[in-house]
């Protein structure tokens, strides 16, 4: 779990006391912190005083209305922070942010995000740009310049650390919880012009009242503004004639979600773009599917695009069933680690499978070679010289899960320091 840290507030006259982490977060200190928040709006140096290097400013966001400020990082500032800290986000090679273009992932003042989407929200804009699947040459490498569904995915659950798994999260990473980290974090990104929030409809249970609530709100609005829906929710659990296709998506958490259909002939396609994920959930595993769909009515809201994310017990993103067991091994260690997830990357970019976050200093990658067709094999050799080059032949972990299946020699784990 993300931690707060104390942080220094200073004026052009004066520098004031640091305010504690309770003092931020306890509802008996509310008053005077929205007091503390609205002066520093005006104008102060506000300093994180997390243990990670670098300025670590941050500032005060207004959302608008008299009680939405909150403290949010200056642009560009996430890795400056403790990995621990609610203000870190990793550096954008650690992870296939690194493939996109210029401009299509831009952090601004207030914290948040603005993004340039391949796919439109609105009723009256193309539903794919042009954009959208073509690529920009840069170097030796492509960059994509504009963000597809399952980009977005990928963003919404790395900016919420949905990605990241510290020892002090088992048993508290749920649904319920999942579901406020997406809202909180779409509410940050700006796409086509307005909060990504007002267009996400998230998993919310029969018992989750008010974000059942909120997802019929949110519906009505989008019938309203002939707006289209983005959609993120489990799948519901596996069935022989779910995997055939039935004429809708069905999904877990569904309570405030319009009836989503869906084609036949776009369900078989998901099917063969996400071959991994289908055998995760035939297998009995938890799969994120993300949905846009056309402006909803009586009811029923028509998919129109779709993309699937399997997640573990955890919600820890894996891509493979060797990386399934490694993040399990990773947790059953009681490790702290996070997985950086491939956006809308080529396969030339170099980013490993996991990062561990308890080896000090610097976080060591971990990689898991798991085939070995010549076209994968020259990519691990470059992997290979990019580790030993970056980290020293000791300094980063591998296990070649093509030539060993079942871990018999797998390396140990480094060493927590």
């Amino acid at each position: 779990m993300e931690k707060r840290y104390t942080i220094q507030i200073k004026y052009q006259d004066q520098t004031k006391k640091p305010y504690t982490a309770d003092f931020q977060t306890k509802p008996e200190f509310a008053k005077g912190w929205k007091s503390v928040l609205e002066t520093a709006h005006a104008g102060a140096d506000i300093t994180c005083m997390c243990f990670g290097r670098g300025d670590k400013k941050l500032s005060v966001r207004h959302l608008g209305g008299a009680d939405s400020y909150c403290l949010a990082r200056y642009p560009n500032s996430g890795p400056q922070h403790a990995n621990d800290c609610i203000y870190y986000a990793p550096d954008p090679s650690k992870s296939g942010l690194q493939g996109y273009a210029e401009g299509v992932v831009t952090e601004i003042e207030d914290g948040g995000l603005r993004v340039r989407l391949g796919i439109g929200l609105r009723k009256k804009d193309p539903l794919e740009s042009a954009a959208a699947t073509a690529q920009v040459s840069s170097g030796t490498s492509t960059r994509r310049p504009a963000m597809t569904l399952l980009g977005l995915l990928h963003l919404l659950w790395s900016e919420a650390r949905l990605n990241t798994w510290y020892p002090r999260m088992e048993g508290k990473r749920r649904l319920g919880l999942v579901h406020a980290k997406l809202q909180e974090t779409a509410a940050s990104i700006l796409a086509s012009g307005a909060r990504l929030s007002d267009f996400l409809l998230v998993a919310a249970t029969e018992r989750d009242k008010a974000k059942a609530e909120a997802n019929e709100a949110k519906t009505a609005e989008a019938i309203r503004l002939e707006r289209r829906l983005v959609v993120i929710a489990p799948l519901a659990k596996h069935t022989k004639e779910a995997e055939g296709g039935i004429g809708r998506l069905k999904i877990s958490g569904f309570a405030g979600i319009p009836v989503l259909t869906l084609s036949k002939a776009l369900w078989a396609g998901a099917c063969r773009s996400f071959p991994v994920e289908i055998a995760a959930w035939k297998a009995g595993g938890r799969v994120i599917a993300i949905a846009i769909t056309d402006t909803p009515g009586a009811g029923k809201a028509n998919v129109m695009r779709l993309a699937l994310m399997a997640v573990s017990e955890r919600w820890i993103p894996v891509a493979s069933s060797f990386e399934a067991d490694i993040e399990q091994m990773l947790s059953d260690e009681g490790r702290s680690y996070w997985k950086p997830l491939r956006f809308d990357a080529s396969e030339d970019e170099v980013f490993p499978d996991f990062w561990l976050l308890d080896t000090g200093e610097r976080e060591t990658p971990m990689e898991v070679f798991g085939r070995s067709d010549p076209a994968y094999l020259q990519r691990k050799n470059n992997k290979i010289r990019h580790y030993n080059r970056e980290f020293g032949a000791t300094g980063w972990w591998s296990w070649d899960a093509a030539a060993d299946p079942k871990g018999i020699s797998m390396p140990a784990l480094p060493k927590r320091t």
